[in-house]
């Protein structure tokens, strides 16, 4: 192998500029990853041409067609010609328009990239011109142009795609797969776009319609399904860092992957880590490991604090204050959890855990009116106590996890009365049901208790709670170990030295790959240090992502917060135990004193209410 040479190729050769179609071709392979990648780009085109009404075709998974038709501005002769070359576009001006970018599109890259891998026709026509305009383009060849009749607006055509660059096109997936990212990505589309119309059609046959609507639940009812719809709780909260508005499931309806999470920027769909992190990280104490919400997350901001020019499909975005952005997030979360009084009723709940029939949403029951017997979204926004509502929290109240940084713009939602909690401690207990449920009577209906969900639950608060107040024992290794660990792994431990001394850990650098551990938390004595080092290094790794002050560090750790799980499980009354009324009680007492999750920290529920009208509709009774 040639010295300097990773491949045995002499690559000793004079700098050259590259010839125009290797230079399409090499943009291609950024720009179009899949033909999900280039429906994209294509109506992103129209919609910045101002588009109300789209037409998406698309054959065998995109590989033999995709077409896109739209009604907006349409482009004369010469317009059509440039956007058809490297780096054309209406979109900027300037380097100034870089700071504050409001179209989808900007680079001036994806038709020509397009055009160089497969065979394109664009016809166009702007509005008031007597006729269009037609080009046809293949392997980034022009082969011809003419005047041509069409629709104001503009159609573009894209056959063939990668059948001139063999190597690419044997990894395209089955059509099935291909057409299911092109669903996803359209999907994600119209939930940010609700006012525009979208017609899908799927080799030949017509496969999706979204209408336009002024409400942005009736397109997340259309996108998602009614059933997944009536489920979600909307959510709203401003602050000087941006606005957000979601629609959130409850913790009784978990998935289990994170492909229910649809996240925008500015109306633009993104796969953010920050928003994804910030919406998981809220449901943390509501949801075992390993389950995963759905949530509709709009995130408003300032295009100045947004860096949208960071990945060539603009799929990704950069914050100027990540750190503000996921309290802001986290924060709109969890008010809208706070807000809700209720788990569920023993009929809505489904069983733990609940699966997934329909893509992207979770099994749910079909949206009703405001007049139904469940109630509608509506209903949420007023407080009625609907299905849906799933913590036996006060308004406003939030989980220790949640404590703000002093130096915040988000404010604390207002604590109201007292009242507004349900207090199990006060309730009527009408007895035990098979030595495992506690039978309570509620102002609603009938409450069960999970008699060792709840007394793991709060055994594993008090546990997390003591640790954290009393402050964290150290044990000192009889030899100092050294751990070599990456070296972005590395500057996230040296920068939170004073959190890690928090947790009981004395670290010290050693060379540039390594650190010295003198000592490790004492409730871990006798595990791997190396593990430790390294598992804690992996969580701080990237600190905008982490929760704010020092209630969130057992769950960084997250070896610890398993202890305290398994703790708190082994030393909970069991299913089966006969407990005297004194000892129940004491159970429903301590529920009032700790931060309200509905689940215990493996994930099973702690209650679930049985209300009179479904009680009163089993004895005929309505």
């Amino acid at each position: 192998m040639a010295p300097g040479s990773q491949t045995g190729k002499d690559l000793r050769k004079p700098v050259q500029r590259l010839p125009d179609a290797l230079v399409d071709q090499i943009a291609a392979g950024e720009v179009v990853e899949r033909p999900a990648s280039v429906v994209k780009e294509l109506v992103e085109n129209a919609l910045d041409a101002g588009a109300t009404r789209i037409r998406v075709e698309v054959r065998e998974g995109g590989a033999s067609l995709i077409a896109v038709t739209d009604d907006g501005r349409g482009m004369p002769q010469g317009d059509a010609r440039l956007a058809l070359q490297r780096h054309a576009t209406s979109k900027i001006d300037s380097i100034d328009d870089l700071l504050s970018i409001g179209s989808f599109g900007f680079r001036g890259e994806a038709l020509p990239a397009i055009a160089s891998v497969s065979r394109l026709r664009l016809s166009t026509r702007e509005e008031g011109a007597d006729e269009g305009w037609e080009i046809r383009v293949e392997g980034g060849e022009l082969q011809s142009e003419r005047t041509a009749g069409c629709a104001k607006g503009t159609r573009v055509e894209v056959a063939d795609l990668f059948a001139a660059v063999p190597a690419r096109r044997k990894f395209l997936k089955k059509p099935a797969t291909e057409w299911g990212h092109i669903k996803d990505w359209l999907g994600r589309l119209a939930l940010a776009l609700p006012g525009v119309h979208f017609e899908v059609r799927h080799d030949e046959r017509p496969s999706l319609i979204w209408p336009a609507t002024s409400d942005p639940l009736d397109r997340v009812a259309a996108v998602l399904g009614e059933e997944a719809a009536s489920l979600l709780v909307p959510a709203t909260f401003e602050a000087t860092e941006g606005h957000v508005e979601a629609y959130l499931s409850g913790p009784e309806h978990a998935r289990a992957n994170g492909n229910g999470l649809y996240l925008f920027v500015n109306g633009r769909p993104v796969r953010d880590p920050v928003l994804r992190h910030a919406v998981v990280d809220a449901y943390r104490d509501l949801l075992p490991r390993g389950r995963f919400p759905t949530a509709v997350v709009f995130l408003t901001v300032p295009p100045a604090s947004l860096d949208v020019n960071v990945h060539p499909a603009k799929w990704e975005v950069r914050f100027a204050d990540p750190r503000a952005i996921h309290r802001l997030v986290r924060h709109c979360v969890r008010d809208a959890m706070a807000e809700r009084r209720w788990l569920g009723t023993a009929v809505a709940s489904p069983p733990f855990p609940s699966t997934s029939s329909v893509p992207g949403a979770p099994e749910a029951a079909p949206r009703r009116g405001p007049g139904s017997e469940r109630g509608s979204e509506r209903d949420f926004e007023r407080g009625s106590g609907a299905a849906t509502d799933w913590t036996f929290a006060r308004q406003g109240e939030l989980g220790a996890t949640d404590r703000l940084d002093p130096g915040t713009h988000v404010a604390e939602a207002p604590n109201p009365a007292d009242g507004d909690r349900v207090r199990f401690g006060s309730l009527r207990v009408v007895g035990q049901l098979l030595a495992s449920y506690l039978l309570v009577e509620g102002k609603q209906g009938l409450v069960l208790v999970d008699q060792h969900a709840a007394h793991e639950r709060i055994l594993y608060e008090q546990l997390r709670g003591q640790w954290l107040d009393q402050g964290v024992s150290s044990q000192a290794l009889l030899m100092p170990e050294t751990v070599t660990i990456e070296a972005l792994a590395l500057a996230a431990l040296l920068e939170a030295e004073a959190r890690i001394a928090r947790l009981g850990f004395d670290l010290e650098a050693f060379g540039e790959d390594a650190v010295l551990v003198r000592s490790i938390p004492a409730l871990l004595s006798g595990k791997n240090p190396a593990e430790l080092v390294r598992g804690l290094a992996r969580e701080m790794q990237d600190p905008d992502l982490l929760g704010d002050g020092e209630a969130s560090d057992t769950r960084l750790l997250r070896a610890a917060d398993q202890i305290f799980a398994t703790l708190a499980c082994h030393s909970a009354r069991r299913f089966g135990d006969h407990l005297e009324p004194g000892e129940q009680r004491a159970i429903l007492r301590g529920l009032d004193e700790i931060p309200w999750a509905p689940t215990c920290p493996h994930g099973r529920p702690v209650a679930v209410s049985l209300d009179v009208a479904e009680i009163e509709r089993r004895f005929g009774r309505r």
